[in-house]
């Protein structure tokens, strides 16, 4: 059963779009799926459709505040179904608070990991919405996963903070959960008639090709995603039938298959395109080529 961080330090780059749609594209293809908003501001919680975060009475911040101070709390009281159809462990303001109580804890870094353990055997998935930080709640959420996927904006000051990320990635796999894997790089807001945009996509292909995956589907720029967030909905339920639907569809099974689905795979007619992209990325993880660099852990003194 995967559980996935969706991960980059740097904000606006399409986290919590890419978390929610995934999720729903994941649903649709008969998954059962959690959501995890580790966000103070809670952006994939009102995204799903839950307005008032501060009215929320059970959020991932209480149950790792809980866990931090000796009193851990069931994960399966925080569970709410969402307007957007998804189940969802929300997030809130309680999160920094949080952060602050795990510094002195025993075993900080995996809080979390202990946190959704009773949820692991309800879920075929897990996804988590990383915040724009480095620091200890976000490398609880890569202690905890199996791997992680990470949005990259298609802009040049964007990817500058790629290889923090991937050097972050790298000490966690050395110091805490040597299993983690690099399911993909994501490129999102593309712009196909902006050359800089294009420039960069093609940049970020040659640059990491061979030694990081970088997902075949790439998310366009496209006011209908800003309109689903807007509504609480997820883009499949927004327009099913549209071309940024597709693409999420196309993106859960490039996923799906980098994390090893056998049901997937199996379904999944021997062709060119996403099979033959997430075939390689999932032989590239296999072989161990993803991330190997050495680094202190970020946040872990």
């Amino acid at each position: 059963m995967p559980i996935i961080a969706v991960s980059n330090q740097k904000g606006g780059v399409g986290k919590t779009t890419s978390t929610l749609n995934l999720g729903a594209a994941l649903r649709e293809m008969g998954k059962t799926v959690l959501l995890v908003d580790l966000d103070p501001q809670g952006s994939l919680t009102v995204a799903a459709g839950v307005v008032d975060v501060d009215a929320i009475r059970v959020s991932i911040g209480d149950l790792l505040m809980a866990r931090a101070q000796g009193a851990p709390m069931d994960v399966k009281r925080a569970i709410i179904h969402t307007p957007a159809g998804l189940d969802l462990v929300p997030g809130n303001g309680m999160l920094s608070a949080a952060e602050l109580t795990l510094a002195t804890a025993m075993a900080r870094e995996s809080a979390l990991q202990q946190t959704l353990k009773p949820a692991l055997e309800r879920y075929d998935y897990i996804l988590i919405d990383c915040l724009p930080s480095l620091g200890l709640i976000a490398i609880n959420a890569l202690r905890a996963a199996n791997g992680v996927v990470i949005p990259v904006q298609a802009d040049f000051l964007a990817v500058q903070g790629l290889a923090q990320i991937l050097e972050t990635i790298g000490a966690v796999r050395e110091q805490l959960n040597p299993e983690l894997a690099v399911y993909g790089v994501l490129l999102t807001m593309v712009d196909a008639k902006n050359s800089h945009s294009q420039r960069v996509v093609a940049t970020v292909r040659h640059s990491l090709d061979g030694q990081v995956p970088v997902f075949e589907t790439e998310i366009n720029q496209h006011v209908a995603y800003k309109e689903a967030a807007e509504a609480g909905v997820s883009i499949l339920e927004h327009q099913r039938h549209g071309a940024p639907a597709d693409t999420y569809r196309h993106l859960a099974r490039e996923v799906a298959i980098a994390a090893g689905d056998q049901s997937v795979l199996a379904m999944e007619p021997r062709r060119g395109g996403v099979l033959s992209e997430a075939g390689r990325l999932w032989r590239s993880l296999t072989r161990r080529e993803a991330v190997q660099p050495e680094g202190t852990l970020v946040g872990a003194a």
